[in-house]
Formats: C-alpha cells, structure tokens, sequence
C-alpha cells in the first residue's frame, strides 16, 4: 500500500479529529482540552514497532546506532534531535542527518534548546520551531516535510496544542518507555503489542538496549517502522468504512487496511 502524501496526511488527519468526538487518538493519558493531532500508540492491526530516539547529543552513539541499522536495512526510526544538535553533529561529521533520511529514517521537532513547551508562549514556541525547521532545512540542503514533534519532558499542554495546529503537527508520546538498564528494556519490548511507540534515547544504555532489541525483532517476524507508518496506518484503520474493499478506488477514504 502506498504512503500518503503530506497533504493527504495532514487532510486525514483532520477528517480523524472530526470524526472521533474525544479528540485524541489513543485511550492514555488523559489531556480532555487537547484538541491538535496526539498519538501514544499505533493500530494494534499489525506486527510492527515504532522506536524513537530522543535529543541526539552524543555524536559517537549516533554514528553507532547508524552502524547498527545498516545491519538491518529493511529497519526505519524516528530521531527526534534538539537544534543545537542538529548543527554541532553535522560541523563533526558532514552529512549525517542526510544519510539518515535518505535510508528512510524520519526526523521529527523537538525544540531548538531541549526547552519545556509547556512554559512557552504560543508565540514563542512558534519562534522556536521555525528556527529548528530552517536549522534542518540547512543541514539537510533542502526543505523537509516534518510531521511530528515530541515535546521535551513529555509534557502536553496549551501551547502544545496551538504549535501542533499551526504547523500541522502530530504529537507524538509512546507506549513503552526505553530508558534503564538494557536486560529490563529488553523484556518490556518483548512484552510490546503491535502498533507500541518506543521512546528511547541517544545514549549508552538505549544503545545497549537496541544492540539486544534488534536481531530479537527480526528473528521473530515484527517490522520496525518510522511513526510516518505508524500514523498512516492508524488514520486508515480510523477513517475507512467497514466492509470495503481492498484497492475499490483511488481515494485513500475507500482503501481498506489490508
């Protein structure tokens, strides 16, 4: 099945909103005001995983964690990297966030100085993102079609809501949390259902944890997805009709999840 376009994904989108009354996607947490695009878990439809990693600071992790999903191509994350790291990691190794997108690795906002959102005017947070996004534009030589933000601390708020509505954003939370000792990580994504957004991070210990988690994924048949995937299929199972059939037309509203 094809992926969908921005503009169908953002179309989609707020056709979902409108038709889910509560106005959120996923029955965690409990944010009843929060009316933008959030999303703690996928479809529970499919085998498949989503692992994000948040911040990005450590150079010679990234470079690892590179190294290790070359070893499993068909494998595609999302980095979620603060500004200042988008810059200081490509002034040390030139082309980085380049390489990562062109294996098909996503990369989503998460402020420009790792700053909590929610303490933010609306019109700060606003600020702050268009400097991330030309940041990125910057290293990567060409515009981007950002789709989600993961805010610092994983905290949702008011300004939150208004940032995700303006720039067309998803906000996107997790399922299963990655950080801690690699043998207990480990377990918890043995544990995971299809459709579960891992948060993990560019450290030592969620390294170590991927290092374990990976062969373990492959050996036993799940698709490690970005959260483009995740969403989309998400939005699909949400807004199609039941009863359709696979493949009647070219709408993406009367394409059934296969």
């Amino acid at each position: 099945m094809a992926n969908l376009s921005r503009r169908d994904f953002l179309k989609l989108g707020g056709a979902t909103l409108l038709s889910l009354s509560a106005g959120r996607f996923a029955p965690l947490g409990d944010e009843p005001n929060f009316t933008a695009p959030l999303i703690w878990n996928g479809t529970r439809k499919f085998k498949r995983i989503a692992f994000t990693y948040d911040d990005c600071y450590l150079l010679n992790k990234m470079q690892a964690l590179e190294t290790l999903l070359d070893e499993y191509p068909e494998f595609k994350v999302t980095f979620f990297p603060v500004g200042v790291k988008l810059i200081s990691l490509e002034q040390q190794d030139p082309g980085i966030w380049k390489r990562l997108v062109d294996k098909g690795h996503e990369i989503g906002y998460h402020t420009f100085d790792h700053v909590n959102i929610g303490v933010m005017s609306p019109a700060g947070a606003l600020m702050d993102y268009d400097k991330w996004n030309s940041t990125l534009t910057d290293v990567l030589g060409k515009e981007y079609p950002v789709r989600f933000i993961r805010p610092p601390y994983d905290i949702v708020s008011y300004t939150l809501d208004v940032l995700c509505q303006e720039r067309g954003l998803v906000a996107a939370m997790f399922s299963v949390g990655g950080g801690g000792e690699p043998d207990i990580v480990f377990r918890a994504i043995q544990k995971a259902q299809g459709g579960d957004i891992v948060q993990m991070h560019i450290r030592t210990q969620d390294y170590n944890s991927s290092v374990l988690a990976y062969p373990w994924l492959k050996e036993n048949n799940w698709e490690l997805v970005t959260l483009t995937k995740m969403y989309d299929d998400y939005l699909r199972e949400k807004i199609n009709p039941v009863g359709c059939d696979v493949d009647t037309g070219s709408s993406l509203t009367r394409t059934c999840v296969e």
